[in-house]
C-alpha cells in the first residue's frame, strides 16, 4: 500500500513537471519567434546597406522592330500595302544597376519577331534568291524572323555627363547613351506572297514542301549570332520608386540569314522601338554627384555667400551684422566699432534718446538720460551743494541759493543752458525741463532781467553763425513768453556767433568727440542783467 502511494505520489509530481515543461517551451517557443522575426529585420536592414543591391531596376518594355537587309520595300520606312509585315512586336525584360551618376549596367532578354517584304524584281542588280527551282512566283517575297535574345548593355548618362559643359538641368528626365553585345537565336522563313515556301533558316529539314504548320528547331539546335548594340533611351522618374522609359536601340551582326536571304552582304539589322516602366529595389540614393564646372560653381556662390554674410548690415550703421552688438540701431544713430549707439556721458543711455547727453559721469538718471534735480533748480544733484533749495530761487554753480547779484556783472547765479540741432533754432523737447527752471526763476524773483546769449559751432560762415545764434536767443525769449506769460521786456537778446564756443572751456580727455563739442557749443546760455 505503502509503494503504491509513493508511486502515485511520484506519477503526479512527474505530471506537474511535464506541465511545466511544456509551459516554459511555449515560452522559450515565443521568444524564439521574436528572435527570429528581429533576425529577419536585421538581414534585411544588412540587404539594403549592402551596395550590390542597391539602385537597382527591374524593367519591363513593349514595342515594334524594323528590319533593315536585302528584303525591305523602302530603304528608310515601312511599306504602306503591308505595313504590319515590316513592323512587327516585340517584348523586353530588364535588370539594370546604376554603379555611380554616370555608369550604369543592364542585362536584358528581348523576345519578338522582325520581317520585311520585297513586291517584286527591281532592276537588273537584283538577283532573287531561290535556290529551289522556280519557287519564286515573281509577285513578291517577305519573311518573318522570330528571335530570343539576352544582352549585355554599358549606359552613359548623358543628362548628368553634359553637365560637363552646360549648366541646363532638366528635373526628373534622365537620357542615355548605351551599347554593348548579345547572343541572338533565331528562326527565319522566306515565302511567297501567296505563302508558298522559298528558304528558311532554323526550321525543320523538308519544310519546303509545305504551305502551313511550319516546325521551328529546338532552342538549342536553333542558328546563333553575336549582335553589336547601341541607341539611346530616355528615363522620367515618376517618384523614387517608378520611371517611365523610352528607347530606340539598333541591332546588327555579321549575318545575312535573319532574312533567310544569304547573298553574303553581312549587313543585317533591325532597330527596336519601345516603351515601358521600371521599378526600383532598396533604392538608396548615391551622393550627390558634381561636375567640376559645378563644383567650381558651387564653391563659388559659397564664398560669394560667405562675404554677403560678412558685408550684411542690416540697420544701416556701418557695422555688418557679423560683428554688430546692437542690430536694431534706428537709421542715422552715430554707432561705435561694435555697432553700439554712442553713450558719451555713459550714463547707459544711449545719445539718441538721451535728453541730456552731457550729464556727469557716474550720475543717477531717469529713464531719458536726464540726472535726478530734486529740487528744481537746474542744477542737477550730482553737482548740487543744497538739495533742498525753495523752490524759484536764484543759485551758483553748486545749487546754492545766493541772495544778491553782483554789480560788476559777474555771472555768480547758474542758469541750465537750452541746446539745439545743428542748423536749427527749434526748440525740441528734451530742453522743456530746463525752460521750465527758467521760468520759475524768472516767476520768483520778478525783478530780475536775463540776458539771452545765443551761441553757434563752427560749422557754417561766421556771418551766418552770427545770425543762426541771435534767433536762437530770440527763439527761447519768445518761447518762455508765450508758454510762461513772462515779459519780453525782461530779456535782452545776444548773440557770440561762434566766437566762445564752450568747447575751449572743456577737457578733451573728458569730451574726445569733436562732435559732442560742437553740439555743447550750439546753445543759448543766460546772464542775470545787473
Amino acid at each position: 500500500m505503502k509503494k503504491y502511494l509513493i508511486f502515485c505520489f511520484g506519477m503526479i509530481f512527474g505530471l506537474k513537471l511535464v506541465i511545466a515543461q511544456d509551459n516554459t517551451n511555449t515560452n522559450h517557443y515565443s521568444i524564439k519567434v521574436n528572435q527570429e522575426e528581429t533576425t529577419k529585420k536585421q538581414k534585411l536592414k544588412k540587404l539594403s546597406s549592402n551596395n550590390l543591391f542597391n539602385n537597382i531596376e527591374f524593367g519591363f518594355m513593349s514595342g515594334v522592330t524594323q528590319f533593315y537587309g536585302d528584303i525591305k520595300q523602302f530603304d528608310f520606312r515601312p511599306s504602306y500595302a503591308r505595313f504590319f509585315d515590316e513592323i512587327k512586336p516585340s517584348y523586353e525584360l530588364s535588370i539594370s544597376k546604376k554603379i555611380n551618376p554616370l555608369i550604369s549596367l543592364k542585362g536584358s532578354f528581348i523576345t519578338g519577331k522582325f520581317g520585311g517584304i520585297h513586291s517584286e524584281k527591281i532592276g537588273d542588280n537584283y538577283e532573287v534568291y531561290d535556290p529551289y527551282t522556280n519557287f519564286y512566283e515573281g509577285e513578291g517575297e517577305y519573311f518573318v524572323t522570330h528571335f530570343n535574345e539576352l544582352d549585355f548593355q554599358l549606359l552613359l548618362n548623358l543628362s548628368n555627363a553634359s553637365a560637363f559643359f552646360s549648366s541646363l538641368s532638366l528635373d526628373n528626365f534622365d537620357l542615355f547613351f548605351k551599347t554593348g553585345l548579345g547572343l541572338n537565336t533565331f528562326n527565319s522563313l522566306n515565302r511567297n506572297f501567296s505563302g508558298t515556301y522559298i528558304y528558311s533558316y532554323g526550321y525543320e529539314e523538308g519544310i519546303y514542301l509545305q504551305n502551313d504548320n511550319f516546325i521551328k528547331k529546338s532552342f538549342l539546335e536553333s542558328p546563333k549570332e553575336i549582335v553589336y548594340i547601341y541607341g539611346i533611351s530616355s528615363s522620367y522618374n515618376l517618384n523614387n520608386k517608378i520611371n517611365l522609359n523610352f528607347d530606340i536601340t539598333k541591332r546588327k551582326s555579321n549575318t545575312d540569314y535573319w532574312d533567310s536571304h544569304d547573298n553574303n552582304a553581312n549587313n543585317d539589322f533591325f532597330n527596336f522601338y519601345a516603351f515601358g516602366i521600371s521599378y526600383k529595389i532598396l533604392n538608396k540614393e548615391l551622393k550627390d554627384w558634381l561636375t567640376p564646372i559645378e563644383k567650381l560653381e558651387k564653391n563659388i556662390n559659397s564664398t560669394t555667400a560667405n562675404i554677403e554674410w560678412l558685408s550684411e548690415d542690416s540697420d544701416h550703421d556701418g557695422v555688418s551684422d557679423a560683428f554688430d552688438k546692437e542690430l536694431n540701431t534706428p537709421m542715422g544713430v552715430a554707432v561705435d566699432g561694435s555697432g553700439v549707439s554712442l553713450d558719451v556721458d555713459m550714463d547707459n543711455i544711449p545719445d539718441y534718446k538721451d535728453e541730456d547727453p552731457f550729464s556727469s559721469r557716474g550720475a543717477i538718471v531717469d529713464n531719458n538720460g536726464v540726472e535726478f534735480d530734486s529740487d528744481n533748480d537746474g542744477i542737477p544733484d550730482s553737482k548740487d551743494l543744497e538739495n533742498n533749495t525753495k523752490i524759484g530761487s536764484i543759485v551758483n554753480q553748486y545749487g546754492i541759493s545766493v541772495s544778491q547779484i553782483s554789480a560788476t556783472g559777474d555771472n555768480i547765479s547758474y542758469f541750465p543752458s537750452i541746446y539745439f540741432e545743428s542748423g536749427s533754432s527749434y526748440i525740441n523737447n528734451s530742453n522743456l525741463k530746463r525752460i521750465a527752471t527758467i521760468a520759475m526763476v524768472m516767476n520768483s524773483n520778478p525783478k530780475i532781467r536775463l540776458q539771452v546769449i545765443g551761441n553757434t559751432d563752427k560749422n557754417g560762415t561766421m556771418k551766418h553763425n552770427q545770425q543762426l545764434a541771435h534767433k536762437r536767443a530770440e527763439s527761447v525769449i519768445d518761447y518762455l513768453a508765450s508758454n510762461f506769460g513772462i515779459d519780453k521786456n525782461r530779456f535782452e537778446a545776444k548773440s557770440n556767433g561762434e566766437t566762445k564756443p564752450l568747447s575751449n572751456e572743456v577737457s578733451s580727455q573728458e569730451f574726445p568727440n569733436t562732435n559732442t563739442l560742437s553740439e555743447i557749443n550750439r546753445r543759448v546760455d543766460f546772464q542775470i542783467i545787473p
